[in-house]
Parts: structure tokens; C-alpha cells; sequence
């Protein structure tokens, strides 16, 4: 009897996304197909975020300039993360691989214009704690704290602003010690636990962005409708992770793409 669920595919298939291999040199997909199909995507996400503002706002409007604005950033976005995407896979070097995804990275900031700015920090912090090594999500949360408090009215308390930086010249001070220091056995637990616990500060204020919002839409929705909002607003968010990742992920060893490719012969 045969007992395959459709559904339950497509969900396995999902999550198993965030474990793929990027950096697996193949020749597909075209670099037309990834581009398109990336643009493409990322102008199905802003009407869908279009849609959810809709249904979170207590004063419907919509103007054509904002709408537009949202739709331009978010394919801009998917075209060039197609891009590195497609420049991952097919093993290019150099510039030609680290450009887009540089570029990948920089034309998501654009999020935050607006009232996207928990949305973006939400997920480019979670992010950063799952794929990047802490010193480098402290220094970059430490940029996105000052960018934050001299170009915005948003008031940031001055714990943050100082501890930010503060953590991460002290993190950096710390890598750089222990690089001098080798074959101490208690100074690589130290770093082991030092980075668990810059990238659980990461996620944990990715978490904070995330209750931000959802105590907002509580806050001004019943409670069904609320909650609803708040799901799909964690589906917006699950794409934009996925699409940022392959920007941000670093760049396999050539051993560990060995590995990859070995394995993936094995199980054909």
C-alpha cells in the first residue's frame, strides 16, 4: 500500500533546504534560470509581504510608489541572490564568486527602509548566529547598531550602543590571543563556549526582533487574527533566511565539497 503523502514531501524537502550544500560544484542550473527564477521569487515574496501588511495595518492604504518600491527592492534582491546562488553551485572563483554575494548581502539592507527594520534585523542577525562565526556577528551587529542610532530616530539604549562594540573588540582581542598561544587545552574550551555564547546572543536578539513584532500585532488584532498574522509572518520570514544564507555561509573547502560530491554519488 503505498503510504506517500505529497505534503509531507514538500515539507521534508523544505527543511532539508538550510542543510544543502552550496558550494557542490555541478553545471546546473543556467545562470539565466537562477537570475530569472531568483527575481522571480523575490516578486512573489513582495506581493505576499504586500498582502501581510494588509492584514496587520489598522489603516488599509496602499499607494503606488510604496508598493512599488517594496516590489522593486524584493526582486532586486532575488536576482542577485540567484546570482550567487548559481555562482556557489557552478564552483566560480574569485571575484566571480564572492561579488554577488556580497552583492546579495548589501541589496537585502534595503529591508529595512521603513517599517521593514525589525524584519530586516531579525533576519539578517539570526543568520549571521547560524552560519557566520560569532566575532564576525558582533562586529557587524556592532555596525548595525551605530547605522541604526545616527541615521534613524529610533532610540537605542546606550547599554547597547557601547556593549555592542565592546564585545566585539573583546572577542577580537581574545581570537587573536589564543592565536598566539597554541597547544592550551583550556584555552580552546574557553573559545568553544566564548562562541556558543556570541552566536546565542545573536539569536537571542534575533528572537527579541521576532516578539517585537508579534507583541505588536497582538497588541492591535484579536487574538485569531493575530496569530494568524503572526504565522505567516514566520513564512515571510523562513525565504528570506534561506536566500540571505547563500550570501553569507562561508565558502566550503575544497576537501569538504569533496566529501559532499562523494557522498551524493553514494547515494544515487
Amino acid at each position: 500500500m503505498d503510504t506517500h503523502n505529497p505534503f509531507q514531501s514538500l515539507l521534508q524537502q523544505v527543511f532539508r533546504l538550510p542543510a544543502m550544500p552550496l558550494d557542490a560544484t555541478e553545471r546546473h542550473p543556467p545562470v539565466w534560470a537562477a537570475v530569472l527564477g531568483g527575481a522571480g521569487l523575490g516578486l512573489v515574496w513582495g506581493i505576499a509581504a504586500r498582502l501581510w501588511m494588509r492584514l496587520i495595518t489598522t489603516t488599509p492604504e496602499f499607494s503606488i510608489p510604496g508598493t512599488a518600491g517594496i516590489l522593486i527592492i524584493t526582486t532586486v534582491f532575488g536576482a542577485w541572490a540567484g546570482l550567487a546562488f548559481v555562482a556557489r553551485r557552478r564552483g566560480w572563483r574569485g571575484w566571480g564568486h564572492y561579488v554577488p554575494r556580497s552583492l546579495a548581502v548589501i541589496f537585502f539592507v534595503p529591508f529595512g527602509i521603513a517599517g521593514g527594520l525589525p524584519l530586516m534585523l531579525t533576519v539578517l542577525v539570526a543568520t549571521l548566529g547560524i552560519t557566520r562565526r560569532a566575532v564576525v556577528g558582533l562586529w557587524v551587529l556592532a555596525g548595525l547598531v551605530m547605522l541604526v542610532a545616527v541615521g534613524t530616530d529610533i532610540v537605542i539604549p546606550t547599554i547597547v550602543t557601547v556593549s555592542a562594540p565592546a564585545g566585539a573588540i573583546a572577542l577580537t582581542g581574545w581570537k587573536w590571543s589564543i592565536r598566539r598561544r597554541h597547544g592550551a587545552l583550556w584555552l580552546l574550551t574557553v573559545d568553544i563556549w566564548l562562541e556558543r555564547i556570541g552566536r546565542a546572543i545573536l539569536l537571542l536578539l534575533a528572537a527579541v526582533g521576532l516578539w517585537t513584532v508579534a507583541s505588536g500585532i497582538m497588541a492591535d488584532k484579536p487574538v485569531l487574527l493575530g496569530l494568524v498574522a503572526i504565522f505567516f509572518y514566520l513564512l515571510l520570514l523562513y525565504p528570506l533566511f534561506l536566500a540571505l544564507r547563500v550570501g553569507l555561509k562561508p565558502k566550503a573547502s575544497a576537501a569538504s565539497r569533496e566529501a559532499t560530491q562523494l557522498d551524493s554519488s553514494a547515494k544515487e
